[in-house]
């Protein structure tokens, strides 16, 4: 017999701030980055610019991280493990 009721809907793929979001992600969370605490972070060519400016505004929210901007447009962030709370 067949089942009645709601049809599974296909999961929705990622927004582009999604992508965004999930690569800089792996970013800060690759190995190199974690013993440094630190990184360096810039928008690739194909990321919307309202995307990156979104994330920047989230991210300069974070209390424990610092951000610095860089003279070719990439930024880099800085860490303390001690103070936060993550």
């Amino acid at each position: 017999m067949a089942k009645k009721g709601k049809k599974q809907q296909a999961p929705q793929p990622p927004s582009s701030y999604e992508l965004l979001g999930m690569r800089i992600q792996r970013q800060i969370n690759a190995p190199a980055a974690q013993s440094e605490n630190t990184t360096v972070i810039a928008r690739k060519d194909d990321e919307h610019e309202d995307d990156w400016e979104r994330l920047i505004e989230e991210l300069e929210t974070v209390e424990e991280l610092t951000m610095i901007p860089l003279e070719d447009g990439q930024i880099r962030l800085r860490w303390n493990p001690e103070e936060s709370s993550i």
